[in-house]
């Protein structure tokens, strides 16, 4: 399991690396430095995992032209076509990690399904993942202004709508996980010492930790009126999807299906993305709220 975790922390880097380098063409020095240094801690990583392939020369050579030419001031001829190098270089690497990655969950053994509690408890997680994404894609919006391209309260009702959807697929989850025989989780174990679970304890432990920040998050919004600092607080929504997603994708005994893969991938992509225009706009409007 070490080395999946190795592989996807991989991921995470090398994959903002690479979408920067897309998304700000024309990126200020501290951004290449970014890009270079998410890239080259993911290779760290990869090394450090034993997962490395010939498809990570990509991301050395993502690396090394884009701050050669953009940080160090690099001038050679055709300065684009490197350019389209190192940006096809760090796409190539962000495909080998997730390669890797899935190769590696692959080789992790899955529980079976065995009870109709188990079934609805991961049905339920999934949901709860799902809406709890989509909240944050929803709510990723800049500054404390509601108009978002023209639809503020619409928009708005999804974020609001998607979390309380989230919080109440979370409660079907814990309760189906209690009545479940399979596993036979007792109520300590769900809602105070999970670590001390025999059933992937430290994935569950992200589990709950997942739970503590939704629930957290969700009453720093609901308390909003009380709570002068509540924005800061509700910015861990984005911590609640980090540890969510590591939730599902080692607790779960359907998480080396392809499909669930994809919705995990499609669903890291979409808050990054997310992430990335809120506190940088590419249009330059201020990220503060």
């Amino acid at each position: 399991m070490t080395a999946a975790f190795l592989a996807l922390f991989a991921f995470v880097l090398v994959f903002p690396a690479a979408l920067i380098s897309l998304l700000w063409i024309r990126k200020p020095v501290p951004a290449v430095w970014v890009v270079a240094s998410l890239g080259a801690l993911a290779l760290v990583l990869a090394a450090a995992g034993g997962t490395t392939t010939l498809l990570d020369l990509g991301t050395v050579l993502g690396v090394v032209i884009l701050a050669g030419i953009l940080g160090a001031g690099w001038n050679p001829e055709r300065k684009s076509i490197y350019l389209v190098v190192a940006y096809a270089g760090l796409l190539t690497g962000t495909l080998a990690r997730f390669i890797a990655f899935t190769a590696e969950l692959g080789g992790i053994a899955a529980a079976p399904s065995g009870t109709l509690p188990w079934d609805l408890a991961r049905s339920a997680g999934f949901v709860a993942f799902l809406a709890a994404t989509g909240s944050v894609v929803f709510g990723a919006r800049r500054p404390s202004r509601l108009p978002l391209r023209g639809l503020p309260a619409r928009i708005y009702a999804l974020h609001r709508a998607l979390g309380i959807a989230s919080l109440l697929a979370l409660a079907v989850h814990l309760f189906a996980l209690r009545l479940d025989t399979f596993i036979g989780f007792s109520w300590s174990e769900l809602l105070v010492i999970p670590w001390t679970g025999s059933y992937r304890p430290l994935a569950v432990t992200a589990g709950w930790l997942a739970m503590l920040l939704l629930i957290s998050t969700a009453a720093s919004g609901g308390l909003r009126k009380f709570l002068p600092g509540w924005r800061m607080l509700h910015l861990l929504a984005y911590l609640t999807f980090g540890m969510s997603l590591l939730h599902g994708l080692f607790s779960g005994s359907d998480s080396g299906s392809p499909l669930i893969l994809a919705v995990y991938l499609l669903a890291f992509l979409a808050v990054t993305a997310a992430i990335l225009l809120r506190f940088y706009p590419v249009g330059g409007e201020s990220a503060t709220r």
